[in-house]
């Protein structure tokens, strides 16, 4: 009776330590080459610019909310104030109003506050972005503090979140490879045509 051929499968030698630092430097050399190749394309360069102005449009609108805006004057044609359930100082807080102005324009204001809501045809200053000329806060004629117009919290909401996974981006130096680079960008232009359209 034949014997069967021995079918086992010869112990592997294990590498080197030599061996095994030159594998890990070619491989790392290969990554950098493919990173060097990637940074001279114009893609990379486009979409990197591109980022960076989405970075700089976050923080603009994020800075129209928390300092300086562009205010214009407009008079309001009437305004019905909503109470909420605090108390402050014996009087029931307003929680927003809704102001009609006499352009036919409607601004839904958050106040949270005892305030005097502005008379019919009396003046109120509107703010708006630099930039992207977008209405984000309201200022009454006689008050000092800024009330934000409730519909424009989604751009304070994605600048702040997409600014910071921006930046993360760009600080892990992820912006380098093809992949996470693209994704970083179509979400950048995405919110920038949602704000467009806002």
């Amino acid at each position: 009776m034949a014997q069967e051929p021995n079918k086992k499968r010869p112990p592997r030698i294990p590498f080197t330590p030599e061996e095994v630092s030159d594998f890990v430097k070619l491989k790392k050399y290969k990554e950098r080459a493919k990173i060097e190749k990637f940074k001279r394309t114009k893609i990379y360069k486009v979409l990197n610019a591109f980022n960076v102005i989405s970075i700089i449009i976050y923080t603009e609108i994020i800075f129209a909310f928390l300092g300086s805006c562009n205010f214009s004057g407009h008079y309001v044609q009437s305004s019905v104030g909503y109470f909420g359930e605090e108390i402050k100082g014996g009087k029931r807080t307003n929680s927003a109003a809704l102001l009609k102005m006499v352009n036919g324009k409607e601004y839904d204001v958050s106040i949270h506050d005892t305030c005097t809501l502005p008379a019919n045809f009396s003046r109120v200053f509107v703010g708006k972005d630099w930039l992207l000329q977008k209405e984000v806060k309201v200022r009454f004629e006689m008050g000092d503090k800024d009330r934000f117009i409730k519909r424009s919290f989604p751009l304070l909401f994605i600048s702040i979140l997409w600014g910071f996974v921006t930046f993360a981006i760009f600080g892990y130096n992820l912006n380098q490879i093809r992949y996470s680079l693209c994704v970083i960008s179509f979400i950048n232009a995405f919110s920038l045509v949602c704000f467009l359209l806002l």
